[in-house]
């Protein structure tokens, strides 16, 4: 059995991805004590450090690594859909690539810019690099589901 999805129904969905992602990032709220982190890889350095000096409980490992795993995961379907709704066989692949990545970092920064303006919310550079990194790996899974087929009996 073959399932296809059309290409309209694909972009339906990869809007509803995008309003789910603008909904989350919006209505998630916590206590602001900064309004931008302008450090890159700030939360990595800081748990290597930890780590390195003295044992870290499982709670700290949690609240630095959830954040970079759910801005991956975020942005994972997003950059799949995305990867799809914009290949063709008349696109070169790395082109649909190019533009799958630049617009996984242009969403993520235009989010990141609102979030400045929130009053409980934090422009964090670290979410445009996370985010970015699942737009890629959405994309990578996206190319890869062409190559990869699954057979249930």
């Amino acid at each position: 059995m073959l399932v296809t999805v059309r290409r309209p129904i694909t972009i339906l969905l990869l809007l509803l991805v995008t309003a789910m992602i603008v909904v989350v990032t919006v209505y998630t709220s916590g206590k602001s004590y900064s309004k931008i982190d302008p450090i890159p890889f700030e939360d990595l350095r800081h748990l290597s450090h930890r780590l390195a000096h003295r044992p870290v409980s499982t709670q700290i490992v949690a609240v630095i690594v959830m954040p970079i795993i759910a801005n991956v995961l975020l942005f994972l379907p997003w950059g799949f859909l995305t990867f799809i709704s914009l290949y063709t066989l008349d696109r070169p692949t790395m082109q649909t690539y190019v533009l799958t990545v630049l617009g996984g970092l242009t969403f993520s920064l235009a989010i990141e810019a609102w979030q400045y303006f929130l009053p409980t919310r934090v422009a964090d550079v670290n979410d445009v690099i996370w985010n970015t990194t699942g737009a890629v790996l959405g994309a990578i899974l996206g190319h890869l589901r062409q190559r990869v087929r699954f057979e249930f009996e």
